[in-house]
């Protein structure tokens, strides 16, 4: 199973987290067909993992929130992609639901179309299926489902970035004009402001994760993305904690119950 879904720990609310990439797992069936040396995929695991963010929202589960975590690599697959290319705008950069360039722009794999549609019938469309189905089952007991999309991002830009600019905040808000109510946006980054964060919306980053299901048709489906700055939290040249990440975290989850997402 390319995923885990982790129930609340307390009774349930109609909030789930979603962490896609957070894991640096590659199976030894995928690693044959990468085309780096091992030195050069460690780098590349480096940049392009959301380090630690199942420990850094884990603590959704304690106040009744169900966590959907992709323990797969996104190197793998990306889930928070479209899989159509033609949708989606990393696929100019070779970073579609499958990728097969690196964040430089080296060759990371050589797929034949067949190959990449096999490895979304496999992993993207049964992950995504999953995810629905647990929208789904919120919906049916609660009538109403918020996703909380779990990110972290790098202090300065990767190459294959859309946005370059270096000044970067320490949290990010991501929204879609659909499905992020806008009380729930601008309680957020007041309550992340109020914890000492830098906090910018849609920046450097935009959007958020809905599943197709759903998406831009179903009110009842509320969406928001949360990213951090990694160099709050982790030494980015290696993916270690640093030793104020349980102060961090500990502000993370302060800020979300104060914006009153978890109700």
């Amino acid at each position: 199973m390319s995923f885990e879904i982790l129930a609340p720990r307390t009774p349930a609310v109609p909030v789930a987290g979603h962490v896609p990439h957070a894991s640096t797992e590659i199976p030894p069936w995928i690693r044959d067909e990468i085309l780096l040396d091992d030195e050069a995929l460690g780098r590349e695991l480096v940049h392009l993992t959301d380090w630690h963010t199942d420990r850094l929202f884990d603590w959704l589960r304690d106040h009744g929130a169900q966590l959907f975590i992709n323990r797969l690599s996104r190197l793998v697959f990306d889930p928070e992609r479209f899989a159509d290319d033609a949708q989606e705008p990393m696929a100019a950069v070779g970073q579609g639901a499958v990728y097969t360039r690196t964040t430089s722009g080296e060759i990371l794999r050589d797929l034949a179309e067949d190959d990449r549609a096999r490895r979304l019938t496999e992993l993207f469309e049964p992950y995504h299926a999953a995810l629905s189905g647990l929208v789904g089952s919120q919906l049916g007991r609660f009538g109403r489902c918020t996703l909380v999309d779990c990110h972290s991002f790098a202090s300065l830009p990767l190459p294959s970035e859309a946005d370059q600019g270096r000044d970067r905040p320490d949290i990010c808000i991501g929204t879609d004009p659909f499905h992020t109510p806008e009380g729930l946006a601008t309680a957020l980054e007041r309550a992340f402001l109020a914890e000492g964060f830098d906090v910018r919306r849609d920046s450097p980053f935009s959007g958020c994760l809905v599943p197709l299901a759903y998406y831009r048709s179903d009110p009842r489906v509320s969406s928001v993305m949360i990213e951090l700055r990694r160099g709050l939290y982790c030494d980015e040249a290696t993916g270690e904690r640093l030793p104020g990440f349980s102060d961090v975290r500990a502000a993370l989850q302060r800020a979300v119950t104060a914006s009153g997402l978890l109700g």
